[in-house]
């Protein structure tokens, strides 16, 4: 029999989630942002899918053994 996990502990799975949809979230409002022409957004946007990739980054690094 297997051992659930705890409820407060979030698995490895459900933090790339996170990184994944923060990463593609930003990179879609860096397009919204480029589209209309405003440079806020796009920043707002770019900064958005580069903190993503670091969060999946760091996910990756801490799972090596």
């Amino acid at each position: 029999m297997t051992t659930r996990r705890s409820a407060a502990a979030p698995s490895g799975d459900a933090e790339a989630k996170t990184a994944a949809t923060r990463k593609a979230k930003g990179s879609v409002q860096e397009a919204i942002g480029k589209l209309i022409g405003d440079d806020a957004v796009t920043a707002q946007g770019t900064a958005e899918k580069e903190a993503g990739a670091a969060d999946a980054a760091d996910i990756q690094k801490s799972s090596r053994p």
